[in-house]
């Protein structure tokens, strides 16, 4: 078993089509069924069924999935520390990051990170939090920056700071007045709101303000993300709920107003594989830590508790 064998075969397991997984591999039909095969033989098992017109995994295969993106992604961070070796780092660290998080709290964190690793090097990758999680169990990233907390029995999760709940309305509208939004006007406007999925957080927190009011939101849009609901905003769509620090951002086209009604808000944590041994993480921890508690004092009007970040 090698490499490129594992690549072909997860080329063919999310294709489910062989003419279509050679040509992403960019390797002749013929060959990539060869390799595929001489797997099955290595292995002594059937990875996928073959008929006329449909492939599909065998449970073998299906197990084997798993295992072949975790060595893939390992090869990957290995690859990745080899090369920052090679330009004198002394260690890699790979790091995930909601879109937010990159333009409003990655940068200093880095920045004292770089003050405790002079020589380290670090990747980043902007991941949804579900792509998070993924990413931290098969070892795509080592370290992730989430809202909410992550309920795994692999995964840490650590608190840093909990925000307060803003609603962004569209720069010169009808909306855009002083004072707070009360829930009962709120819930008559137009609301751009995250889809609800796993994990439980951000989405949830959000409806969660109609529904301990007995209000039923006005949900003219479902996104998957905050950027893209603060873009709709700001193309004035609808107004959204969103998390204190996203008024750092200063979006052209986008207003803020407080919320006229008390909530838990929204947390902010630091999150990283129970069993990983990567040297590193401590460090980008008390980092983070560091830049979470010059932020709460420097910014107190955006946090519920600008008290020391607490483990959860």
């Amino acid at each position: 078993m090698n490499i490129r064998q594992l690549q072909y075969f997860l080329a063919v397991a999310q294709e489910l089509n062989f003419t279509r997984a050679s040509e992403r591999v960019n390797v002749a039909q013929p060959a990539l069924s060869q390799q595929i095969m001489a797997l099955e033989d290595e292995l002594g098992a059937a990875l996928f069924t073959r008929e006329k017109r449909k492939v599909s995994l065998t449970p073998a295969g299906a197990i084997l999935v798993e295992h072949a993106q975790r060595v893939l992604n390992a090869a990957s961070s290995a690859i990745a520390a080899v090369r920052a070796a090679q330009r004198g780092a002394a260690a890699h660290l790979t790091v995930g990051a909601i879109y937010s998080a990159i333009y409003n709290f990655l940068p200093n964190t880095l920045r004292e990170f770089k003050s405790l690793a002079e020589t380290a090097e670090v990747s980043l990758q902007e991941m949804t939090i579900a792509q998070q999680i993924a990413g931290l169990k098969e070892g795509t990233i080592e370290v992730g920056l989430v809202r909410g907390h992550i309920y795994d029995r692999d995964i840490i999760t650590e608190l840093l700071y909990r925000e307060l709940l803003v609603v962004a309305v569209p720069a010169g509208s009808e909306y855009d007045e002083n004072g707070p939004v009360r829930v009962a006007e709120l819930a008559e406007w137009p609301l751009i709101a995250v889809a609800r999925g796993l994990p439980r957080g951000y989405a949830d927190r959000i409806l969660e303000i109609f529904e301990e009011n007995a209000f039923t939101p006005n949900i003219v849009k479902e996104v998957y993300d905050m950027h893209t609901s603060i873009c709709l905003v700001a193309a004035g769509m609808g107004v959204a709920v969103v998390p204190a620090t996203m008024t750092l951002m200063n979006t052209p086209g986008v207003s803020f107003r407080a919320l006229g009604t008390e909530t838990q808000g929204v947390s902010f944590s630091v999150a990283w594989r129970k069993d990983s041994e990567a040297q590193l993480i401590p460090l980008f921890r008390d980092a983070a830590r560091t830049n979470a508690a010059k932020l709460m004092a420097r910014r107190p009007d955006l946090f519920i508790h600008s008290a020391p970040a607490l483990a959860v």
